[in-house]
């Protein structure tokens, strides 16, 4: 059942036609099919070392609420905030990654990370910066010097910055928190 309106001089259809050449001409390519070269990342600080993660994967960065504690979760699960309504979990990565005591830390910033499916937050000491990085100038540590948590490293830029893979840390499903 078509009806053919005039608009004007233009047909339902034709009007059709012409918004969706027009979004097709404004969508946003979809970052996942082509290869750029170039990764947007969130730099952060955690126990006076570097990380950065892909834009991709985080949603915002809050201030530190209340964290309130859950009894028996993984050590490396701080506990839980709320941000902008919903509850998520805090992953600390110094006790996940067996990142070295280096003294006293703020944790005073949560990166709210999220692929669609999983959303959680992980503390961080401060945030130092958003940029690009070459992909080209991401590289992966010899196999025997790899650290032990490499599922999780997407590589190292200038031997300081540590890349993590969003993505692996998201799907990783150790890292999510049941009821049971």
């Amino acid at each position: 059942m078509t009806e053919m309106r005039d608009i004007g001089s233009r047909t339902d259809e034709s009007v059709r036609k012409i918004l969706s050449e027009r979004a097709q001409r404004i969508a946003v390519p979809d970052s996942g099919t082509t290869e750029t070269g170039i990764v947007e990342v969130l730099r952060f600080q955690l126990a006076y070392q570097e990380f950065a993660l892909g834009m991709r994967y985080v949603r915002e960065v809050i201030l530190t609420g209340e964290i309130t504690p859950v009894p028996g979760a993984p050590p490396f699960i701080s506990g839980i905030c709320a941000a902008r309504g919903q509850i998520i979990s805090l992953v600390d990565l110094r006790v996940l990654l067996s990142l070295p005591e280096k003294g006293l830390t703020d944790l005073n910033r949560v990166i709210v990370m999220t692929d669609g499916h999983t959303t959680f937050g992980i503390l961080a000491d401060n945030i130092t910066g958003i940029g690009t990085i070459p992909s080209s100038l991401i590289l992966m540590p010899d196999p025997g010097s790899a650290p032990s948590w490499k599922q999780y490293l997407k590589g190292y830029v200038g031997g300081t910055l540590i890349v993590l893979d969003a993505a692996a840390i998201l799907a990783d499903p150790a890292l999510i928190v049941e009821d049971s």
